[in-house]
C-alpha cells in the first residue's frame, strides 16, 4: 500500500540478533573457577565459551579480542577502589570549571570591598578637605610653598574675643610657627594684633586691620614681611571653634604658673597649678592679659595652650585621630588637606619629644586710648637670626648670667600712673634678691608708655638686664646724665608693664 513505513520484519529481526551475536563474546564466565575474595580468578582461554568457532581457536591460541564487562582480573579491591574513584574527564573539566567560578565570585567580592573601601577614603577625604577649605578666603594669593624637605611657616590667626564685646579684628591673635618636621622643632614668634604697622594703602594701622583691608592675604603679606620669611600655610578660627575643639579632645591639661582672674576675659577665676580646662576656662586663659611678665607672658601661654590641644590630639592614634581630623573642619578652616594634617601629626608624633621654642615680639603698648604695639628693631632682628635658623630665639645676654642681686641697688618710680605699681614691682625685685632702696611717683608727672630700665655706668649693664629680666619687661637704656638716681639701676614703670592682679 502506498505511503505505509516499512519496517522491521519477524524474519529480519531475528537474522540481525544472531548476526549480533555472533560478533559478540559468548558467556565470557570462567568455568569451575573457585571465587576468591579481594580478586578476580584469571581467566583460562579454554575454559570460555565463544559463540563463534574462529574466536575459540583464537582463544585457545592465545587471542582474545573482545572481553565483556563481566570478566575478572588480578587487580586488587584497593587499586580498583582508586581506579573508579578517579574522575572521568567530563568531570575533571566541571571540576575545573567550579574551581574557576569560585576563584571568580572571590575575586569580585574582594574588588567590592577595596572599590568600597576606596569610595569610603575618597568620600572622607572630600568632605574633610571639604570642611577644611578656606572657602571665600584670599589666603592662598599670598601663600608661597617651601622647598621639597625644607622648614616652613604657618601663620595661625584666632579671633578671641572678650567678656566686653563680641569678637572681632581687636580680639585677634597671631602665632607665626616655624616648622621643621625633620629636625623635629617647633619655633613660635607671638605677634600683638595691635602692632603698628604701614600697611598696603600707605597708611599706619594696627595689624588686625590687614584683614579689612586686603582680607587673609594683606594679613600674610605683613607678617612674611616683618618676619623676613614666606609663609606656607595659613589657619584660622574663632572663639566658638576654639571652645568646640578643647571640648571635642576631651579638655586640655596645663600647668598654670599664676592665677588668671582678668575681667576683660571673662568671669572665670584659674587658680595657679595643674587645670584641665573646658572650653570656656580655655577662653578666659587665652585672652587673658594682666600677667606680671605683660604680653610676653600671655605669648607663652597661648603658645603652652597650642602645644597642650595639639598633644591631646595626636594621643589619638589611628583612625581616632583620623576622625579628629575629619572634625576639625567643624572648628578651623585652612590650606591644609586632611592628608597633610595627618601627614603632619605623624611626623611630630610624639609631641613631647618635639623640641620647642617660644618667643614674642619684642616691644610695649603705647600710651592711648587704643594703644599700638610698638616692637624694638634692633632686639628683633637679633631674635628673628635665631628663629629663622631654628635656634632658640629668646634673647639670652652672658652679661646678665653673672649678677648677683645681693650685690645691685634699685630705685623704682611709678610713671604709669596707676596707683601701687611701684610698690608691687618692688617687692618682685627684693624677692628675687635685689636692694630696693626706695620706691615711689616720678618727679615729672609724665606718664610714661614704655618702661625704662636705666643704668649711667656701663659697668651696671648686665646689672640693668639682669633687672629687667625679674621684671619680666623693660628696655634697658643707657641714662648717661639725663637721669638723676643714686643707686646702680633706676626703674621708670610704663604703660606696658602689667602687674599681677
Amino acid at each position: 500500500m502506498l505511503g505505509r513505513k516499512k519496517g522491521f520484519s519477524a524474519s529480519q529481526s531475528k537474522r540481525m540478533s544472531k548476526r549480533m551475536q555472533s560478533s559478540t563474546v559468548g558467556s565470557h564466565v570462567v568455568r569451575d573457577a573457585p571465587a576468591r575474595r579481594g580478586k578476580h580468578a584469571p581467566s583460562n582461554a579454554s575454559s570460555v565459551d565463544f559463540a563463534n568457532m574462529r574466536r575459540a581457536n583464537k582463544a585457545t591460541r592465545g587471542y582474545v579480542s573482545h572481553v565483556g564487562t563481566s570478566a575478572q582480573s588480578g587487580e586488587s579491591d584497593s587499586a580498583y577502589s582508586r581506579r573508579v574513584s578517579r574522575l572521568g574527564y567530563v568531570q575533571e573539566i566541571q571540576r575545573k570549571a567550579r574551581h574557576r567560578r569560585i576563584l571568580f565570585f572571590a575575586l569580585v567580592a574582594v574588588l567590592v570591598v577595596a572599590v568600597a573601601a576606596g569610595v569610603g577614603a575618597y568620600t572622607y577625604f572630600s568632605s574633610s578637605d571639604s570642611k577644611l577649605a578656606l572657602g571665600s578666603s584670599n589666603a592662598k594669593e599670598a601663600l608661597i610653598a617651601p622647598a621639597e624637605g625644607e622648614p616652613y611657616y604657618v601663620l595661625c590667626a584666632a579671633e578671641l574675643g572678650s567678656a566686653a564685646k563680641a569678637r572681632g579684628a581687636a580680639t585677634d591673635a597671631y602665632l607665626l610657627v616655624r616648622v621643621d618636621e625633620g629636625a623635629r622643632v617647633l619655633s613660635f614668634a607671638s605677634i600683638p594684633a595691635n602692632l603698628d604697622m604701614r600697611l598696603s594703602d600707605g597708611k599706619d594701622h594696627p595689624l588686625y586691620d590687614a584683614r579689612g583691608l586686603g582680607g587673609d592675604a594683606e594679613l600674610i603679606r605683613q607678617v612674611a614681611k616683618l618676619a623676613e620669611v614666606d609663609v606656607a600655610h595659613f589657619a584660622a578660627t574663632d572663639e566658638e571653634g576654639l571652645s568646640g575643639m578643647v571640648d571635642a579632645v576631651g579638655g586640655v591639661a596645663l600647668t598654670l604658673a599664676e592665677e588668671v582672674d582678668d575681667p576683660r576675659a571673662g568671669t572665670v577665676v584659674l587658680p595657679a597649678g595643674e587645670q584641665t580646662l573646658g572650653g570656656d576656662e580655655a577662653l578666659v586663659y587665652l585672652r587673658a592679659l594682666n600677667f606680671s611678665g605683660g604680653f610676653d607672658a600671655a605669648s607663652a601661654n597661648r603658645v603652652a595652650f597650642t602645644l597642650a590641644l595639639a598633644q591631646r590630639a595626636l594621643a589619638s592614634e589611628g583612625l581616632s585621630f583620623a576622625s579628629l581630623v575629619g572634625e576639625a573642619g567643624d572648628y578651623l578652616s585652612c590650606d591644609f588637606t586632611s592628608s597633610q594634617l595627618i601627614a603632619l601629626g605623624d611626623a611630630l608624633r610624639p609631641l613631647d619629644q618635639v623640641t620647642t621654642y617660644v618667643c614674642a615680639l619684642p616691644g610695649y603698648a603705647t600710651d592711648a586710648a587704643e594703644p599700638l604695639f610698638e616692637y624694638y628693631e634692633d632686639e628683633w632682628a637679633d631674635m628673628l637670626a635665631r628663629f629663622k635658623a631654628g635656634e632658640d630665639p629668646a634673647i639670652v645676654d652672658s652679661s646678665a648670667a653673672g649678677v648677683n642681686p645681693a650685690e645691685v641697688t634699685v630705685e623704682v618710680r611709678n610713671g604709669a600712673g596707676t596707683t601701687g605699681a611701684a610698690g608691687r614691682l618692688g617687692e618682685m625685685l627684693a624677692s628675687a634678691g635685689f636692694k630696693v632702696e626706695g620706691t615711689g611717683n616720678v618727679d615729672d608727672g609724665t606718664v610714661y608708655p614704655e618702661t625704662f630700665v636705666i643704668y649711667k655706668d656701663g659697668a651696671y649693664e648686665g646689672a640693668a638686664k639682669a633687672v629687667a629680666r625679674a621684671a619680666s619687661g623693660g628696655r634697658v637704656i643707657n641714662g648717661g646724665d639725663f637721669y638723676t638716681f643714686d643707686t646702680n639701676v633706676l626703674v621708670i614703670i610704663g604703660k606696658d608693664w602689667m602687674p599681677v592682679s
